[in-house]
C-alpha cells in the first residue's frame, strides 16, 4: 500500500519548546546563526550537530505544528509512512535551495523516523502529463558528458555503475555514451528511445540558471554548458520525453545563485519566517533548478542532486533504490526506502548530509503510487537467460568497443546488419574474456527481441568436428530457446541434407499439421539427435538454404509470442572460440555470406571469437585477410581493457559481491589517494578474468591499507529489510 501523501506548503516556525540555544536562535531568525549554519552546511564543514540542527531548523519552520496530528492519522498509520508533498511556486528558488530532506523531528531524521517511512517529494507545478507504467523491458540510456575517468564525476560514475544493476539483472536494455555531446544526447534519444536517461556530469549553478556541462569539440575547452530548456530539446525524441532522468551532477536538484545550503539564497518574501527573511536579496531573481526546469518541460520524474554526494551514500541510496524499482515499487516509496538505507547505513548523520542530497522532483501530474517498473513482464526474460546460460555474475565491464560493433546485430533495418563479426585476438585468448562477452551479447539480443543460439563453450576435445556438428549445435539450440521462451517449434527441412536420416520426414512442415506442441519438441530432439549421429556426406548446396529457412521459420515464431519479439526479430549464431573447431571452421566460413547464414531480406548473423594464432586461427585469419573492409564484416580486436576503462570497471565489479567468499563491497576510503587506488588496479593489466580472484585479493590488501573500506551491503539490506517489515 502506498504511503498517503501529504501536501505541505511553508509557514512560520512554532518556535520549539526546550529547544537548546542555537535552535532557538535560528528559528528566531537570528542572521548571524542562519548564516554561519548554511555556510557551514554548503563547505561541508560540519561541525558536531550541525546536521541536527539544520534538520530540526527546517523541521521547526514547516512540521513542527502538525507533526504529531500526521503521525497519528489512521491513514499513516496503516501504510506505516507518508509522502511529504512539498509544492511552492516554480519559481519561488529560496524554498528549493533548501535541504528539506534533512529534516528531523528532535527524536530521529524524518529520513530514517522509527515510526513511519517518509518521503520527501518536490511536487513541480506543471502540466507534464503522468507516464504510464512501463510493461515491458525497459530502456536505460547512460550519457557521461566526460570521461568516466573524470575526478569530478568519479562519484557520479560510481551511482552508474550501480545502476547497471538493472542490467546486470536482466531487467534493461541499455546504450551508453562517455564524452557525449548535446548533438550526441539527441541523436541517442531519437534514435533509441530510451524510458530512463541518466547523464553523469559536471553539474553547476550561477546567478541564473542551473547548467549541465557536456563535452563540445567546437568550443576553446572541449565543451560547454547546457541550461534545462536546452537539455530538454535534446532529450525529446520522436515518442516524447523519457519517463525519468537520472541527474548524476553536483547542484542539479539546486537553483541557480544558492548553495546546498541555501546560502546567498533567498530574500523577503513568501518563504517561512527565519528562512528567506534571513537570506540575502539574490534568491527572487535566481533561476531554476534543471531537475525542476526539465519536470516543467515535460519530464515527469527526475532524480537529481541537490549538493556533493559522497560514493557511500550514492551506493546506499541506489542499491535500495534500484532493488525497490525492480520489485514494483512506486517511485516514492523506491526513493523513500533508498533515502533511510543510506542514512542509517552510511556516514553518521551526524557529521554528514550526503544522505540528504538525492532529491526527487515530481510533475505535479504524478500519482505518489505510480510504478516506474512492472516487473512481471521481464521476469521470464530473465529466467529465459538463465537458462540459456546468457546472464552471469559478475556485472559486466569493459569491451566496450567491441559491444558498440555488434550493437548494429539489433538494427530493425536489415540493410545496417553485419552478417559476420569476429573477434579476434591475434596472440593467445586465455583470460581476455571472450566467453563472457558472448554470453553479453548474447544477452542484449535477447532482451532487444532477438533469438541468440550460443555454440560452445566446449570442453577439451567436446569442439566441433565438421559441420555436421556445427549444424546439429545450431540446431539443438534452436530447439532449445523455443522450449525456453515457450515458442511453437517449427519444423525443420534442414534434416533433408543428410541422405541417411530416416527422422526427417517426421519433422516436415506436411508432418507437423495437427502435432501438438509438446509432441513436436520430442519428435524434433529425436530427428536431430539422429542427424548428428550421422557420418554420411551432407548434401551440401541445399544445406545453407535449407538452414536459413529453418531459422527463419523460428524467427517468425517468436514474433507470433509478442513482446519483446515482433517483425524485426532475428537469429543471431554465436560461435565460441572457434579456432578450436579443427575441421569445422573452414566449411563454416565458406558458407558465410554479406548476411551472415541468411539472405539480404532476412540476415542471420554469426559472431564468433577466436584467437588468430591458434589452430585454425590461421584459416579465419585468411578469411579476415579478404573480407576486412567489405560491407556486413567486421572484425574488432579482443585485447586487455585500456587502462582508464578497467579501472573504473574493476572498481563497478567491487561493487556488487558475486562470491560466497567475497561477500564485501569494496570502496575507496573518503580520503584515499585516487592516485594509489588507480596505480594499485592497473596491477591487473586490464585482464577481464582477474574479477575471480586477483581483484579480491588486491582489495583485501587496500582494506587493510585503509586505502579500501569493506562494507556488508547485502547484509545491511536483510537488516534493513527485516527492521522495517
Amino acid at each position: 500500500m502506498p504511503p498517503p501523501r501529504s501536501a505541505l506548503g511553508a509557514g512560520p516556525p512554532s518556535g520549539p519548546d526546550g529547544a537548546d540555544p542555537a535552535l532557538a536562535a535560528v528559528c528566531a531568525g537570528d542572521q548571524g546563526e542562519i548564516s554561519g549554519l548554511l555556510a557551514r552546511i554548503a563547505g561541508r564543514d560540519l561541525r558536531d550537530g550541525d546536521a541536527e540542527l539544520y534538520g530540526r531548523w527546517l523541521f521547526e519552520c514547516l512540521l513542527a505544528p502538525v507533526w504529531q496530528r500526521l503521525l497519528a492519522a489512521p491513514a499513516v498509520r496503516a501504510a506505516r509512512g507518508v509522502e511529504l508533498a512539498l509544492r511552492w511556486p516554480a519559481d519561488d528558488t529560496a524554498l528549493a535551495g533548501l535541504v528539506w530532506e534533512a529534516m528531523h523531528d528532535g527524536e530521529a531524521p524524518l529520513a530514517g523516523h522509527p515510526r513511519a517511512l517518509v518521503a520527501v517529494t518536490r511536487v513541480v507545478p506543471a502540466a507534464t502529463p503522468a507516464p504510464v507504467t512501463i510493461r515491458r523491458v525497459p530502456r536505460v540510456l547512460f550519457v557521461a558528458g566526460s570521461a568516466l575517468d573524470d575526478a569530478v564525476i568519479r562519484p557520479g560514475a560510481m551511482f552508474m555503475g550501480l545502476m547497471r544493476a538493472f542490467e546486470a539483472e536482466g531487467l534493461c536494455v541499455s546504450r551508453a555514451m562517455t564524452n557525449a555531446t548535446l548533438a550526441d544526447l539527441g541523436e541517442a534519444c531519437a534514435r533509441f528511445a530510451p524510458d530512463v536517461v541518466h547523464l553523469v556530469a559536471h553539474g553547476d549553478v550561477d546567478e541564473h540558471r542551473g547548467v549541465l556541462r557536456v563535452a563540445d569539440s567546437g568550443e576553446p575547452d572541449g565543451f560547454r554548458f547546457v541550461d534545462g530548456e536546452t537539455l530538454a530539446l535534446a532529450l525529446r525524441g520522436p515518442a516524447g520525453m523519457p519517463v525519468a532522468v537520472i541527474l548524476s551532477a553536483c547542484g542539479s536538484a539546486r537553483p541557480a545563485g544558492q548553495d546546498a545550503g541555501g546560502q546567498d539564497a533567498g530574500g523577503p518574501g513568501d518563504g517561512p519566517a527565519g528562512i528567506t527573511d534571513a537570506l540575502p536579496d539574490a534568491a527572487r531573481a535566481a533561476g531554476r533548478s534543471l531537475a525542476a526546469e526539465l519536470a516543467l518541460r515535460g519530464v515527469p520524474i527526475v532524480v537529481a542532486m541537490s549538493g556533493e554526494v559522497s560514493e557511500q551514500a550514492s551506493r546506499m541510496f541506489t542499491r535500495r533504490f534500484v532493488r525497490a524499482v525492480q520489485q514494483g515499487a512506486s517511485v516514492v516509496d523506491a526513493a523513500a526506502a533508498g533515502r533511510r538505507a543510506a542514512l542509517l547505513r552510511g556516514d553518521p548523520p551526524s557529521r554528514y548530509l550526503d544522505w540528504a542530497m538525492p532529491t526527487l522532483v515530481l510533475a505535479e501530474n504524478v500519482p505518489p503510487d505510480l510504478r516506474v517498473v512492472d516487473p512481471a513482464p521481464v521476469l521470464g526474460l530473465r529466467r529465459a537467460a538463465e537458462s540459456l546460460g546468457l546472464r552471469q555474475a559478475p556485472v559486466f565491464i569493459g569491451h566496450d568497443t567491441v559491444l558498440a560493433a555488434t550493437e548494429a546485430l539489433a538494427a530493425p533495418a536489415a540493410e545496417t546488419c553485419p552478417g559476420f563479426v569476429a573477434v579476434v585476438a591475434e596472440g593467445p585468448i586465455s583470460g581476455l574474456g571472450g566467453s563472457r562477452l558472448l554470453r553479453e551479447v548474447g544477452l542484449r539480443l535477447l532482451r532487444t527481441g532477438h533469438l541468440p543460439l550460443l555454440v560452445g563453450p566446449f570442453g577439451d576435445g567436446a569442439a566441433p568436428t565438421d559441420l555436421r556438428a556445427v549444424v546439429s549445435q545450431v540446431l539443438e539450440k534452436a530447439i532449445m530457446i523455443a522450449e525456453v521462451l515457450g515458442i511453437d517449434p517449427p519444423p525443420l527441412t534442414v534434416l533433408d541434407a543428410d541422405p541417411d536420416s530416416r527422422l526427417a520426414a517426421t519433422v516436415s512442415p506436411q508432418a507437423f499439421l495437427g502435432v501438438n506442441v509438446e509432441e513436436r519438441f520430442d519428435l524434433l530432439n529425436d530427428a536431430v539427435a539422429e542427424f548428428a549421429a550421422g557420418t554420411a556426406p551432407l548434401r551440401g548446396p541445399g544445406l545453407r538454404h535449407r538452414l536459413a529457412r529453418d531459422l527463419g521459420a523460428l524467427a517468425d515464431a517468436a514474433a507470433a509470442a509478442g513482446e519483446p519479439f515482433g517483425a524485426t526479430t532475428r537469429v543471431v549464431v554465436l560461435g565460441d572460440e572457434v579456432h578450436r573447431w579443427v575441421g569445422a571452421l573452414r566449411p563454416l566460413l565458406a558458407m558465410i555470406r554479406r548476411d551472415g547464414l541468411g539472405s539480404p531480406d532476412r540476415p542471420i548473423p554469426v559472431v564468433v571469437t577466436a584467437s588468430l594464432l591458434a589452430e585454425e586461427g590461421i584459416f579465419l585469419k585468411q578469411f579476415r585477410d579478404g573480407q576486412a573492409g567489405q560491407p556486413g564484416f567486421v572484425f574488432p580486436e579482443l585485447a586487455p581493457m585500456p587502462r582508464a576503462s578497467a579501472i573504473l570497471g574493476y572498481q563497478w565489479v567491487l561493487l556488487h559481491p558475486w562470491q560466497r567468499r567475497y561477500p564485501f563491497v569494496y570502496t575507496a576510503a573518503r580520503n584515499a589517494s585516487r592516485v594509489k587506488i588507480e596505480e594499485s588496479l592497473a596491477h591487473l593489466n586490464g585482464i577481464p578474468t582477474a574479477v575471480r580472484k586477483d581483484l579480491y585479493l588486491l582489495a583485501e590488501i587496500l582494506t587493510t591499507l585503509e586505502t579500501f573500506v569493506a562494507a556488508d551491503d547485502e547484509g545491511a539490506m536483510r537488516a534493513y529489510e527485516e527492521q522495517f517489515r
